[in-house]
């Protein structure tokens, strides 16, 4: 019991909480009945009233109902394949896509926009796609075509 002179404290009975004298000198008892309404909630379509009617936020609501009527509308998502877009559409922030996907450009391992790279095995060409200057890669690679 939360009171040292109450028994029953907070005990149910049909809905209510009852209190009874401990002290034999006191005789008495109350009783008081817990809320049991719930909330009233309206009745239309929309968010607000879906949540409510959900026992849910309304940011809940429209994160697992995006398209009722009263979420903002979804975001818009680019498709590049970078952090900035990728994060989006995965729901994420950037950083939270980076850390679990740091090779992806856009995050701090690479570069934040992606290169177009020609294919041919050339210096120009291969030191492009590895990330690094003609010369580091001449350096490490001088047998390459054009080195």
């Amino acid at each position: 019991a939360a009171n040292p002179g109450m028994v029953g404290c907070d005990s149910q009975q049909q809905g209510g909480v009852i209190a009874v004298s401990r002290e034999a000198s006191e005789q008495w008892m109350w009783w008081r009945p817990r809320p049991t309404q719930p909330p009233a909630c309206c009745r239309a379509m929309t968010a607000d009233c879906l949540s409510c009617n959900s026992g849910v936020s309304k940011a809940q609501y429209c994160a697992a109902n995006p398209q009722t009527a009263g979420c903002p509308p979804p975001q818009a998502c680019c498709r590049a394949f970078t952090a900035t877009c990728m994060s989006c559409v995965a729901g994420q922030t950037e950083a939270e896509y980076c850390a679990a996907n740091p090779g992806m450009v856009g995050c701090d391992s690479r570069p934040t926009q992606p290169r177009a790279c020609c294919r041919a095995m050339t210096a120009d060409c291969l030191s492009c796609n590895s990330g690094t200057s003609k010369a580091q890669y001449c350096a490490a690679n001088p047998q390459t075509l054009g080195c």
